[in-house]
């Protein structure tokens, strides 16, 4: 990805990574994204424009655009500061193959986002401690099949991000990619 001197600023960027922030002047940007190693393979090309805030580009789709096309998300962060008692958790769906999602705390009912669908996005706070998430199919009750479940640890004063991502039936894909609960921190007070 060029910077806005056309310069590259990112390469070789594999599933799963994550850069730190990079600083960008506010305004329109001309962003080109190509396949790793096919500089001639381009993924997206366009106008992309930002204000003086933090942002989190995620890139979601398939290359292949068998299902789902390759596009980068665009979103504004909330790393506004939060109390020594909380943490701020943004969820991105990312995953082309899973449904729209439920995320529930394991230990009562406690429901942390309610009916996220691929290449959206939502914040929520919740008290700093250690949960059992669970990814469930999206219901009204909020009950549907868990997915998946995962262990995340959640500092007070913190906000992350919780990128779900990979396939559900990966041997059905294009990337034999499983599924992943992938959290980050975003900003720490």
């Amino acid at each position: 990805m060029p910077d806005c001197s056309g310069d590259e600023v990112l390469s070789d960027v594999a599933f799963r990574a994550v850069s730190d922030y990079l600083e960008l002047p506010a305004g329109t940007h001309t962003v080109t994204i190509t396949a790793a190693g096919d500089p001639n393979t381009v993924a997206f090309e366009g106008d992309v424009t930002v204000e003086a805030a933090d942002y989190t580009v995620a890139a979601i789709g398939e290359l292949s655009g068998e299902d789902t096309d390759f596009r980068p998300l665009i979103l504004e962060d909330d790393n506004g500061d939060i109390g020594d008692d909380t943490a701020r958790v943004r969820l991105v769906h990312g995953s082309p193959d899973a449904p729209a999602v439920d995320v529930t705390a394991a230990s009562g009912d406690v429901v942390l986002f309610d009916g996220v669908a691929f290449g959206e996005a939502e914040y929520t706070t919740v008290d700093a401690n250690d949960y059992t998430v669970e990814i469930r199919s999206d219901t009204g009750g909020n009950d549907g099949d868990v997915v998946a479940d995962y262990d995340v640890s959640l500092d007070g004063g913190t906000v992350y991000t919780a990128f779900a991502q990979g396939y559900l039936t990966p041997d059905d894909e294009p990337a034999d990619e499983p599924f992943d609960l992938q959290v980050v921190q975003d900003a720490s007070y």
